[in-house]
Protein backbone atom coordinates (compact mmCIF):
# COMPACT_ATOMS: atom_id res chain seq x y z
CA UNK A 1 0.00 0.00 0.00
CA UNK A 2 2.32 2.79 -1.20
CA UNK A 3 1.56 6.34 -0.13
CA UNK A 4 -0.32 8.59 -2.51
CA UNK A 5 0.95 12.05 -3.41
CA UNK A 6 -1.65 13.58 -1.08
CA UNK A 7 -0.56 11.29 1.77
CA UNK A 8 3.09 12.14 1.16
CA UNK A 9 2.22 15.81 1.63
CA UNK A 10 -0.08 15.20 4.60
CA UNK A 11 2.46 13.10 6.51
CA UNK A 12 5.57 15.03 5.43
CA UNK A 13 6.68 15.66 9.01
CA UNK A 14 6.39 11.94 9.76
CA UNK A 15 8.38 11.02 6.69
CA UNK A 16 11.19 13.30 7.85
CA UNK A 17 11.65 11.26 11.03
CA UNK A 18 14.34 8.59 10.59
CA UNK A 19 12.59 6.45 13.22
CA UNK A 20 9.36 6.45 11.20
CA UNK A 21 9.89 7.36 7.56
CA UNK A 22 7.93 6.03 4.60
CA UNK A 23 8.08 2.42 5.78
CA UNK A 24 6.61 3.31 9.16
CA UNK A 25 3.91 5.46 7.59
CA UNK A 26 2.89 2.60 5.30
CA UNK A 27 2.62 0.36 8.38
CA UNK A 28 0.27 2.90 9.96
CA UNK A 29 -1.79 3.01 6.77
CA UNK A 30 -2.25 -0.78 6.91
CA UNK A 31 -3.02 -0.82 10.65
CA UNK A 32 -6.39 -1.35 12.31
CA UNK A 33 -6.89 -0.08 15.87
CA UNK A 34 -9.85 -0.81 18.13
CA UNK A 35 -10.45 2.03 20.58
CA UNK A 36 -12.84 1.55 23.48
CA UNK A 37 -14.06 4.68 25.25
CA UNK A 38 -14.56 8.06 23.58
CA UNK A 39 -14.20 10.23 26.65
CA UNK A 40 -11.35 12.21 28.15
CA UNK A 41 -8.68 9.67 27.14
CA UNK A 42 -10.23 8.36 23.95
CA UNK A 43 -10.89 11.82 22.48
CA UNK A 44 -7.26 12.94 22.06
CA UNK A 45 -6.14 9.39 21.35
CA UNK A 46 -8.63 9.00 18.49
CA UNK A 47 -7.78 12.40 17.02
CA UNK A 48 -4.05 11.70 16.97
CA UNK A 49 -4.49 8.19 15.59
CA UNK A 50 -6.56 9.58 12.73
CA UNK A 51 -4.20 12.50 12.18
CA UNK A 52 -1.25 10.06 12.11
CA UNK A 53 -2.82 8.10 9.28
CA UNK A 54 -3.84 4.88 11.03
CA UNK A 55 -5.79 3.22 8.22
CA UNK A 56 -8.77 1.83 10.13
CA UNK A 57 -10.16 2.75 13.54
CA UNK A 58 -13.05 0.93 15.23
CA UNK A 59 -14.76 3.15 17.81
CA UNK A 60 -16.52 1.30 20.64
CA UNK A 61 -18.68 3.19 23.13
CA UNK A 62 -22.32 2.77 24.25
CA UNK A 63 -22.89 6.29 25.56
CA UNK A 64 -24.30 9.56 24.26
CA UNK A 65 -22.73 13.00 24.50
CA UNK A 66 -23.75 15.09 27.51
CA UNK A 67 -22.92 18.68 28.37
CA UNK A 68 -20.71 17.62 31.30
CA UNK A 69 -18.48 15.67 28.88
CA UNK A 70 -17.37 18.70 26.89
CA UNK A 71 -14.92 20.01 29.48
CA UNK A 72 -12.50 17.21 28.53
CA UNK A 73 -13.94 15.12 25.68
CA UNK A 74 -12.65 17.24 22.82
CA UNK A 75 -13.92 14.91 20.07
CA UNK A 76 -17.43 16.20 20.65
CA UNK A 77 -18.97 19.62 19.98
CA UNK A 78 -21.82 21.30 21.82
CA UNK A 79 -24.30 20.54 19.04
CA UNK A 80 -23.56 16.80 19.47
CA UNK A 81 -25.27 16.73 22.87
CA UNK A 82 -27.64 13.78 23.04
CA UNK A 83 -26.15 11.96 20.05
CA UNK A 84 -24.15 8.74 20.19
CA UNK A 85 -20.50 9.32 21.01
CA UNK A 86 -19.50 6.95 18.22
CA UNK A 87 -21.40 9.03 15.65
CA UNK A 88 -20.05 12.30 17.01
CA UNK A 89 -16.49 10.97 17.10
CA UNK A 90 -16.70 9.46 13.63
CA UNK A 91 -17.85 12.79 12.22
CA UNK A 92 -14.87 14.58 13.78
CA UNK A 93 -12.34 11.99 12.63
CA UNK A 94 -13.64 11.89 9.05
CA UNK A 95 -13.46 15.67 8.88
CA UNK A 96 -9.88 15.57 10.16
CA UNK A 97 -8.69 12.80 7.82
CA UNK A 98 -11.15 11.49 5.21
CA UNK A 99 -8.72 8.71 4.21
CA UNK A 100 -9.16 6.91 7.54
CA UNK A 101 -11.75 4.12 7.61
CA UNK A 102 -13.81 4.79 10.76
CA UNK A 103 -16.20 2.11 12.03
CA UNK A 104 -18.82 2.83 14.69
CA UNK A 105 -19.83 0.29 17.32
CA UNK A 106 -22.37 1.88 19.64
CA UNK A 107 -22.52 -0.93 22.17
CA UNK A 108 -20.96 -1.89 25.50
CA UNK A 109 -17.92 -4.14 25.29
CA UNK A 110 -18.53 -7.30 27.34
CA UNK A 111 -16.86 -10.70 27.80
CA UNK A 112 -19.43 -12.11 25.37
CA UNK A 113 -18.75 -9.71 22.47
CA UNK A 114 -15.16 -8.58 23.09
CA UNK A 115 -13.57 -11.29 20.97
CA UNK A 116 -15.70 -10.60 17.91
CA UNK A 117 -15.32 -6.82 18.26
CA UNK A 118 -11.52 -6.95 18.47
CA UNK A 119 -10.88 -9.73 15.98
CA UNK A 120 -9.01 -8.54 12.90
CA UNK A 121 -7.42 -5.55 14.66
CA UNK A 122 -3.69 -5.04 15.10
CA UNK A 123 -3.79 -3.13 18.40
CA UNK A 124 -6.31 -2.33 21.13
CA UNK A 125 -6.40 1.01 22.92
CA UNK A 126 -8.15 0.99 26.29
CA UNK A 127 -9.67 4.39 27.05
CA UNK A 128 -12.60 2.98 29.00
CA UNK A 129 -13.70 4.20 32.42
CA UNK A 130 -14.94 0.99 34.05
CA UNK A 131 -13.27 -2.20 35.21
CA UNK A 132 -15.74 -4.59 33.57
CA UNK A 133 -14.84 -3.28 30.11
CA UNK A 134 -11.14 -3.23 30.92
CA UNK A 135 -11.08 -6.87 32.00
CA UNK A 136 -13.17 -7.99 29.04
CA UNK A 137 -10.94 -6.08 26.65
CA UNK A 138 -7.73 -7.31 28.24
CA UNK A 139 -8.84 -10.94 28.16
CA UNK A 140 -9.89 -10.72 24.52
CA UNK A 141 -6.67 -8.95 23.53
CA UNK A 142 -4.65 -11.64 25.25
CA UNK A 143 -6.65 -14.41 23.57
CA UNK A 144 -6.21 -12.77 20.16
CA UNK A 145 -2.50 -12.05 20.80
CA UNK A 146 -2.98 -8.31 20.39
CA UNK A 147 -1.01 -5.54 22.11
CA UNK A 148 -3.08 -3.49 24.53
CA UNK A 149 -2.32 0.17 25.24
CA UNK A 150 -3.83 0.84 28.66
CA UNK A 151 -4.55 4.24 30.16
CA UNK A 152 -6.32 5.47 33.27
CA UNK A 153 -6.76 8.78 35.10
CA UNK A 154 -8.05 9.96 38.43
CA UNK A 155 -7.62 13.48 39.76
CA UNK A 156 -4.11 14.54 38.74
CA UNK A 157 -2.81 10.96 38.56
CA UNK A 158 -2.50 8.94 35.39
CA UNK A 159 -1.13 5.64 34.12
CA UNK A 160 -0.11 4.31 30.72
CA UNK A 161 1.24 0.84 29.93
CA UNK A 162 1.62 -1.38 26.88
CA UNK A 163 0.75 -5.03 27.49
CA UNK A 164 1.99 -7.55 24.92
CA UNK A 165 1.97 -10.98 26.61
CA UNK A 166 2.41 -12.69 23.23
CA UNK A 167 5.85 -11.04 23.26
CA UNK A 168 6.61 -12.12 26.81
CA UNK A 169 5.44 -9.05 28.75
CA UNK A 170 2.96 -8.93 31.60
CA UNK A 171 -0.73 -8.76 30.74
CA UNK A 172 -3.39 -6.62 32.40
CA UNK A 173 -4.38 -9.48 34.73
CA UNK A 174 -0.76 -9.90 35.82
CA UNK A 175 -1.12 -6.43 37.28
CA UNK A 176 -4.74 -6.76 38.42
CA UNK A 177 -5.46 -10.47 39.01
CA UNK A 178 -8.93 -11.89 39.47
CA UNK A 179 -10.28 -11.09 42.91
CA UNK A 180 -8.60 -7.67 43.10
CA UNK A 181 -11.14 -5.42 44.86
CA UNK A 182 -12.17 -2.71 42.40
CA UNK A 183 -15.22 -0.59 42.97
CA UNK A 184 -16.80 1.28 40.08
CA UNK A 185 -16.91 4.45 42.14
CA UNK A 186 -13.11 4.48 42.11
CA UNK A 187 -13.02 5.15 38.37
CA UNK A 188 -12.48 8.58 36.83
CA UNK A 189 -16.14 8.85 35.84
CA UNK A 190 -17.05 9.32 39.49
CA UNK A 191 -14.15 11.60 40.42
CA UNK A 192 -12.98 15.07 39.51
CA UNK A 193 -10.70 15.36 36.50
CA UNK A 194 -8.93 18.25 34.78
CA UNK A 195 -9.48 18.12 31.04
CA UNK A 196 -5.90 18.87 30.05
CA UNK A 197 -4.63 16.13 32.36
CA UNK A 198 -6.83 13.51 30.70
CA UNK A 199 -5.73 14.88 27.36
CA UNK A 200 -2.07 14.42 28.22
CA UNK A 201 -2.56 10.77 29.19
CA UNK A 202 -4.65 10.11 26.08
CA UNK A 203 -1.95 11.67 23.91
CA UNK A 204 0.67 9.40 25.46
CA UNK A 205 -1.57 6.42 24.66
CA UNK A 206 -1.82 7.54 21.04
CA UNK A 207 1.94 8.03 20.89
CA UNK A 208 2.58 4.53 22.23
CA UNK A 209 0.09 3.04 19.77
CA UNK A 210 1.72 4.80 16.82
CA UNK A 211 5.19 3.75 17.95
CA UNK A 212 4.17 0.13 18.35
CA UNK A 213 2.41 -0.04 14.99
CA UNK A 214 5.31 1.65 13.20
CA UNK A 215 7.88 -0.64 14.81
CA UNK A 216 9.51 2.04 16.98
CA UNK A 217 10.81 0.53 20.26
CA UNK A 218 9.35 1.90 23.50
CA UNK A 219 10.30 1.45 27.16
CA UNK A 220 6.57 1.24 28.01
CA UNK A 221 6.18 -2.17 26.34
CA UNK A 222 6.09 -4.24 29.52
CA UNK A 223 6.27 -1.23 31.83
CA UNK A 224 3.97 1.40 33.32
CA UNK A 225 4.33 5.15 33.23
CA UNK A 226 2.90 6.77 36.35
CA UNK A 227 2.19 10.48 36.01
CA UNK A 228 1.44 13.03 38.71
CA UNK A 229 0.67 16.16 36.71
CA UNK A 230 -0.05 18.28 39.77
CA UNK A 231 3.62 17.99 40.74
CA UNK A 232 4.83 17.11 37.23
CA UNK A 233 6.47 13.89 38.33
CA UNK A 234 6.76 10.96 35.92
CA UNK A 235 8.00 7.49 36.85
CA UNK A 236 8.39 4.37 34.70
CA UNK A 237 8.13 1.04 36.52
CA UNK A 238 8.90 -2.32 34.84
CA UNK A 239 6.07 -4.86 35.10
CA UNK A 240 7.11 -8.45 35.68
CA UNK A 241 4.78 -11.16 34.34
CA UNK A 242 2.94 -13.12 37.01
CA UNK A 243 4.03 -16.78 36.65
CA UNK A 244 0.63 -17.89 37.93
CA UNK A 245 -1.33 -15.82 35.40
CA UNK A 246 -3.21 -17.62 32.63
CA UNK A 247 -1.27 -15.64 30.04
CA UNK A 248 1.81 -17.65 31.05
CA UNK A 249 0.30 -21.05 30.32
CA UNK A 250 2.16 -21.36 27.04
CA UNK A 251 5.42 -19.97 28.35
CA UNK A 252 7.06 -16.74 27.25
CA UNK A 253 5.32 -16.81 23.89
CA UNK A 254 2.10 -15.86 25.63
CA UNK A 255 -1.02 -17.96 25.87
CA UNK A 256 -4.53 -17.44 24.70
CA UNK A 257 -6.67 -16.51 27.68
CA UNK A 258 -8.59 -19.59 28.80
CA UNK A 259 -11.74 -18.99 30.82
Amino acid sequence: MPLTQEETERYARHLSLPELGEEGQEKLKRAHVALTGLGGLGSPAALYLAAAGVGSITLIDPDTVSLSNLQRQILHATDAEGTAKTASAARSLRALNPAVNVMEVCTRLTPENAGSLLEGCHLVLDASDNYAARFAMADAACALRLPLVYGAVKGFLGQVAVFAPHEGTACYRCLFPSGTPMEEEDTASAAGILGAHAGMIGCIQALEAVKYLAGIPSPLVGAMLSADTLRMRFTTVPLAPNPACKCRENGREGAAMKN
